[in-house]
This record gives C-alpha cells, structure tokens and sequence, in this order.
C-alpha cells in the first residue's frame, strides 16, 4: 500500500519556506557582519584621528559638526579609516622583510619583552599569532586526538611542547605538552600534560584542523585528498 504524501498547511509551508531563506542567507549575511566587525577594527586608529582632525576642521570653520558615528557619514569614515589602516599594514608588511624594518622590529619587540607587566603577555600573544598565521610552525607541532573531557569522548588538539623537562619531573613519567582548543574560536582552550601513549596521531595540518574547528566540526578533508597530497 502506497503512503500518501503528508498533507502541510499552508502556514507549514510559509514557515518552511522562511526558515529555508534563513539559513540560505545566513552564512551570508554574517559574512557581511564579520567583515563589517574587522572594517571597523583595523581602522580604529586612523578613524579616532580622522574624527579628531574633522572636529578641529569644522570648528575653526565655525561649520556645524555632522553625525560621524552613524548613517552613511559613519561608513564611509569607517570604510576610508580601514582602506588606509591596510595601506598602512602592507607598508609595514614590506618594510618587515627589508634590514632596517627587520632591526626595527626586534628592537620594538625586545623593548616590550623587557618591559615589566607586558614582556609575558606580548610574548604569549605574538606565539599565538604566530602559530596562528603560519609564521611559527613549532608552536602548533602537530595535530593529535585525546581523550576529553572523559574516556571514550575524543576531541581535537595542538601538540605544542614534545619534552617538557619541568613537567615530566614534576608528575614523575614523559609527557607532551597539548592544547586544547575550544570551537568556534581556537584561541582559547586549556592545556595538558599527557603521556605519549595517550595521544593519538592524525593526518590533518594545523591549517585544516584550523578549518575544522572555526566551522564547527562541518569543514573535514577529505581521505582520497589527503592520499593525492
């Protein structure tokens, strides 16, 4: 005996119709949103100065001062603040790979390390981001899975130190150094200390477990790819 199809009413169906809209525009329109988000980031700066130099502008010219903080004049001021905060950023990119930006760098780099309060935290920050971008593949080892936060749940994580001497003596057998890191935003996480035995090797890169973390588990290579690579 054939099923007949389900009947669906009519608001079923306007309701199944929006929340496929939804979801179809939502990847987009939070692409938007994050991009909006950085826009707005990276020039901060060069806006604070921006609106600071229209202010005195619009005084000295005894001009009422428009709404910079809203509407089209905000994001335009915003859009042209982050334009020249790039232009800025790629000018420091390129003069890092010449001599005098590379001294340059390590001077600023060692004034800060040596600056009491904030030499920790500019060197924790800079082997985030550096292990983040590529820049410090020792940082993030490899790609390994552990038992967490119970036996028999497995999860992902960074080995980050293969020998730690201090931990290894404290807890009284080899360990290795693993970060844990949470999902969306792997720059947090908790730290272990776990033997050898207790690590599981995987084949991903820190690029695509990356990847796998910031789209919730749904980014996975796939096997025949890893095996042509």
């Amino acid at each position: 005996m054939r099923e007949t199809p389900e009947k669906r009413t009519f608001a079923s169906r306007v309701g199944h119709n929006f929340l496929t809209g939804m979801f179809l525009l939502l990847p987009i329109s939070l692409t938007f949103y994050v991009i909006s988000i950085l826009l707005d980031l990276i020039g901060k700066p060069v806006q604070t100065i921006a609106k600071e130099c229209l202010r005195w502008f619009f005084e000295s010219s005894r001009q009422p001062l428009p709404d910079f903080s809203s509407g089209t004049l905000g994001g335009s001021l915003m859009v042209a603040s982050a334009l020249v905060m790039i232009v800025i950023l790629t000018i420091v990119g390129w003069l890092s790979k010449r001599l005098f930006g590379k001294l340059l760098h390590r001077w600023f780099a060692t004034l800060l390390e040596r600056t009491p309060g904030l030499g920790a935290l500019y060197g924790t920050i800079r082997q985030m981001v550096d292990a983040l971008s590529g820049r410090n593949k020792d940082t993030f080892r490899r790609v390994v899975m552990v038992e967490f936060p119970r036996p028999g749940m497995w999860t992902i994580a960074f080995v980050t130190h293969e020998q730690p001497t201090v931990f290894s003596e404290a807890i009284g057998k080899q360990v290795v150094n693993v970060f844990i890191p949470a999902a969306p935003a792997p720059t947090t996480g908790v730290i272990l200390h776990l033997s050898p035995e207790e690590v599981r090797e995987t084949k991903l890169t820190v690029g695509e477990a990356l990847g796998l973390l910031m789209s919730f588990g749904a980014v996975v290579p796939k096997l025949e790819e890893k095996k042509r690579g």
